[in-house]
C-alpha cells in the first residue's frame, strides 16, 4: 500500500511523479489557494493498481516533451469520480466528467486534467501487461461513460469491493482479481469504442455482470437462468459453465441464496417489514415457497426470525 499527504502544489506534484505520472499541478487561476492532496494505493498485481485519490482545484499538465521523453510506461487511468468534477482535455478530445460517471485517459499522451475540489477511485492497467488492443483504447480516450452505463456500474462495484479488500489478498487472489478487472475494463472500453460485441469475457468478469444482473432483477419472480442466458445472448448452460469456470455455485443456487440473504436483512431492520412483504420484495412468488426456503437456509421461519431480532 502507498499513502500521501501534500500540503502544496508542489508537493502534489511530487506526489504524482512517485505513484501516479509526472505531472506539473498549478493552482486554478491566479493567487495561491490553500491546497490538499491524498492519494492511497493499492497494487493488486503487476497489471492493476487502485488509487483513490483526493484533490483541492487544480490544474495538472503533462506536456507532450514530458510524454515523449520521460520514460514513463504506457499506463491507462480509468477514473471513477466520486466528487466534484473532472476535466480530462487528450487526443483531441475533451471530458468532462461529474460523481458516478468515468473516463480514461493514457500516460503517453500530452494531457491538461482540471480537478474541481474532485475525489475518484483510479484504476491504473500497464498497456503491454493488460494485453489491450492500441486502436480500441486510443478510441476510448476522453470519452465520458455516464453512471448509468451497466458495465461501468459492474466495474465501479467490483473496485470498491476490492479496494477495502486488498490489504488481506495474497499474491494469488490478487492476481485472479486483477485478470477480473482487466476483462472489466476491456468491455467497458469496447461498449464505450461502439464494438457491438462488447462484454466481459472472463469467466469471473463475466459472471460478476450476470450476478450484478441477477441483483438488479431480484425482486422479479421472473428472473431466471433463462433471462440471464437471454440478457448475454448464450444458452442457459453456458451460464451454469461461466459460474463454474469462476468458481460460483450454480446460478439458480446463486440466486436463491441472495435472496435469502436479502430477504434475512430486511427482517433484521426496524420496523421489519411483513413477511409476506419481505417474501415480494426477494422475489419470492408466494409467502409458502418463502416460508419453507427461508426454514431450510437459516434453521427457523421468517415469522420466527423476525421476532427475535
Amino acid at each position: 500500500m502507498f499513502c500521501a499527504v501534500a500540503d502544496s502544489v508542489e508537493a502534489w506534484s511530487a506526489v504524482a511523479d512517485d505513484c501516479f505520472v509526472p505531472l506539473q499541478v498549478r493552482p486554478p487561476g491566479t493567487g495561491r489557494r490553500a491546497f490538499r492532496g491524498e492519494v492511497v494505493s493499492h497494487a493488486l498485481d503487476h497489471r492493476v493498481t487502485l488509487a483513490r485519490i483526493a484533490a483541492s482545484s487544480c490544474r495538472m499538465v503533462r506536456t507532450t516533451r514530458a510524454a515523449a521523453r520521460d520514460g514513463f510506461p504506457d499506463t491507462l487511468f480509468l477514473s471513477l469520480q466520486r466528487r466534484g468534477t473532472f476535466r480530462a482535455t487528450l487526443a483531441g478530445r475533451t471530458a468532462l466528467i461529474t460523481a458516478g460517471q468515468a473516463v480514461l485517459y493514457r500516460s503517453r499522451e500530452p494531457m491538461t486534467l482540471d480537478v474541481d475540489d474532485g475525489a475518484c477511485l483510479t484504476l491504473q492497467v500497464p498497456v503491454a501487461a493488460a494485453g489491450l488492443r492500441g486502436a480500441l483504447v486510443d478510441a476510448a480516450l476522453a470519452r465520458p461513460v455516464p453512471a448509468t452505463h451497466p458495465l461501468l456500474r459492474v466495474l465501479t462495484s467490483t473496485a470498491d469491493a476490492l479496494e477495502a479488500a486488498a490489504p488481506d489478498l495474497d499474491a494469488v487472489a490478487g492476481a485472479r482479481m486483477s485478470s477480473t478487472v482487466v476483462d472489466l475494463v476491456d468491455a467497458l472500453l469496447r461498449s464505450v469504442a461502439g464494438d457491438e460485441e462488447a462484454r466481459p469475457t472472463g469467466p469471473a468478469a463475466l459472471a460478476t455482470a450476470m450476478q450484478r444482473f441477477l441483483l438488479d432483477h431480484l425482486e422479479d419472480p421472473a428472473v431466471s437462468v433463462d433471462a440471464v442466458a437471454r440478457r448475454f445472448g448464450v444458452s442457459a448452460r453456458y451460464v451454469g459453465r461461466v459460474f463454474a469456470e469462476a468458481g460460483e455455485p450454480p446460478p439458480a443456487t446463486w440466486l436463491r441464496d441472495e435472496r435469502l440473504r436479502r430477504a434475512a436483512r430486511l427482517l433484521e431492520r426496524t420496523p421489519a417489514p411483513t413477511v409476506a412483504a419481505t417474501a415480494a420484495r426477494c422475489g419470492f412468488a408466494d409467502v409458502t415457497t418463502f416460508t419453507r426456503a427461508f426454514r431450510r437456509r437459516h434453521g427457523v421461519p421468517p415469522g420466527t426470525w423476525r421476532e427475535r431480532v
